[in-house]
């Protein structure tokens, strides 16, 4: 009996790594990589997949049909999804598409995933494809860009983040505070005892209690006045317009404002999704 219960658990122990063998890392439909480069993709993945336990695949083809960025985007969170990647019970995982039929970068993000990429860290990472591509050198582009996934997940996710309706900027989540209730209202009270025991000493010290030193301010004290009259005799005022901030993420990018916010869509299939695209 002993020995069909652990075999039964080295077997669950063994189907997530049956199945992350079952999914390609790398599919390199367009032909853009060398053998090398597919190698060390495999094996930045394998690190991403193992040590965070969210899903990562890279994906170039040349079979997107022609169309809005919208459907694109489209187009690679539902290959996502019907080729069965994702990990954990909310599939989480990171798709980085590199389409050359409309020339496009794609980020499609799931589950947890969508709160350690928010907006500000999906443009970086199109930012560092988009160095690349616009050389040509694809490659080089999708291994720089899993590269800097891996050690923003080791940094873990950012303070101040939330996810919130891309259609709508309805907000969808609490704002991401890595520390607790219990942990803030220590520090607090740490804070203000430190502040007390700090203001007394500087108080005890000032009035030279436990001295019988006395200063003499009126033997010492020293005055000297003096009169400074200024006169304006003209002023002019002007007035110069606040020049408009501009927006970032040039090349044809979306997917949501950016900042600590995560953008979230939804596929045609109904489920959710972060990300976005650029292109090049």
């Amino acid at each position: 009996m002993v020995k069909r219960i652990a075999a039964l658990l080295l077997l669950l122990m063994l189907v997530p790594i049956f199945a992350m063998a079952e999914r390609p890392a790398v599919v390199d439909d367009a032909g853009l990589f060398t053998d090398s480069q597919i190698e060390r993709l495999e094996r930045i993945i394998h690190d991403i997949r193992t040590k965070y336990q969210m899903d990562a695949v890279v994906l170039t083809t040349n079979d997107v049909p022609y169309g809005s960025d919208r459907a694109v985007q489209d187009y690679a969170d539902l290959w996502y999804e019907r080729n069965g990647y994702g990990m954990g019970p909310d599939d989480s995982g990171f798709l980085y598409m590199i389409d050359m039929h409309n020339r496009m970068q794609i980020i499609s993000t799931s589950g947890m995933m969508i709160d350690y990429i928010n907006d500000n860290r999906r443009e970086s990472l199109l930012d560092t494809g988009g160095r690349y591509l616009s050389a040509g050198r694809y490659g080089n582009a999708a291994i720089a860009v899993m590269e800097q996934l891996g050690s923003m997940l080791a940094e873990g996710r950012q303070k101040g983040q939330f996810r919130y309706d891309a259609e709508t900027g309805k907000r969808l989540s609490g704002v991401y505070n890595p520390l607790t209730a219990a942990e803030m209202g220590i520090a607090a009270a740490a804070g203000i005892a430190a502040a007390f025991i700090f203001a007394g000493s500087v108080s005890a010290v000032y009035s030279l209690k436990g001295s019988t030193y006395r200063y003499n301010a009126a033997k010492a004290a020293q005055r000297s006045l003096s009169q400074d009259d200024v006169r304006f005799t003209h002023e002019t005022v002007t007035r110069v317009r606040k020049a408009e901030p501009s927006s970032r993420g040039g090349g044809g990018g979306f997917g949501g404002g950016g900042g600590m916010g995560s953008s979230v869509h939804r596929s045609s299939s109904g489920r959710s999704h972060g990300g976005g695209g650029r292109h090049f």
